[in-house]
């Protein structure tokens, strides 16, 4: 590192959904990680501050949508100076036909909620036994 760099740690800014006009506050898309595993899917996506009541999770015609909201702290103390923006979180995701919708399941720890979206049977790698002729 030369002496013109700086080791501090920079925070990274929350991305702001721009498109989203019909919700009040602001809307943030959430951070997510989508892992593959033989039998399924697993998104993870980070939303601090919301609870599970808070989650609402939709799964039509091949579109997930998330939307969680942030209940606002009450300010009894003026803020002087504040890095966390509060708002809610919105995000979608196309699923293919290779998901099988009746088996989605999630969870929430943390403030981390976690999608498990199974694949079908159909789409499932499977072993073919070579039988002796």
């Amino acid at each position: 590192m030369s002496a013109n760099e700086t080791s501090e740690i920079q925070p990274r800014e929350k991305a702001e959904v721009l498109t989203e006009d019909t919700r009040p506050g602001l809307l943030f898309k959430p951070d997510v990680d989508i892992l593959e595993h033989p039998d399924a899917f697993v998104i993870l996506a980070d939303l601090p501050g919301a609870s599970e009541e808070s989650v609402d999770i939709q799964l039509e015609k091949g579109v997930l949508t998330l939307d969680a909201r942030v209940a606002e702290p009450s300010r009894e103390l003026e803020t002087r100076y504040a890095e966390y923006r509060e708002g809610g979180y919105h995000r979608e995701f196309r699923i293919s036909d290779d998901i099988d919708a009746a088996g989605v399941s999630a969870k929430m720890r943390d403030g981390v909620l976690e999608l498990r979206l199974p694949k079908s049977a159909e789409s499932r790698p499977r072993r073919i036994e070579v039988a002796a002729a």
